[in-house]
């Protein structure tokens, strides 16, 4: 018995409906693996550009934390002398001001000055070189 025209019309449309559809879940499949594969591609750029700032940050941390143990090695040295209190010491003169050319009253203090001074300059120098690592 033949199948009648109106069973084959409705059968095909629904194959094709069918296909639509199943076609359109394939395409979407394809666009989600490839925008997947993407991201996944663009992750793995990033990472590797943070492992590169990683060691730029520690490069630049090296190099601020040298200089400056370098840097206070040497007023350490420069005031070392104010801190033998047996050397011998030039008599101070009465009649000199002592607010003019004079020395401080208390020489640990300038050299704690003089360190804290160097600190504070290390630290924004730091934070300059940190802030320009992209």
């Amino acid at each position: 018995m033949p199948i009648p025209n109106v069973y084959f019309k409705a059968l095909m449309a629904l194959a094709l409906c069918a296909g639509f559809f199943i076609g359109g879940f394939y395409v979407e499949h394809l666009r989600l693996v490839a925008y997947q594969e993407k991201v996944s591609a663009e992750g793995k750029v990033q990472e590797q550009k943070n492992k590169d700032i990683v060691i730029q940050q520690q490069l630049v941390t090296k190099q601020v934390k040298n200089d400056y143990e370098t840097k206070l090695n040497r007023i350490k040295s420069y005031y070392a002398w104010m801190h033998n209190s047996s050397s011998s010491q030039l008599p101070i003169s009465s009649t000199t001001s002592s607010s003019s050319d004079g020395t401080a009253s208390d020489p640990q203090f300038v050299e704690k000055c003089a360190a804290t001074t160097l600190q504070l300059e290390s630290l924004q120098d730091f934070i300059r070189q940190q802030v320009g690592i992209k």
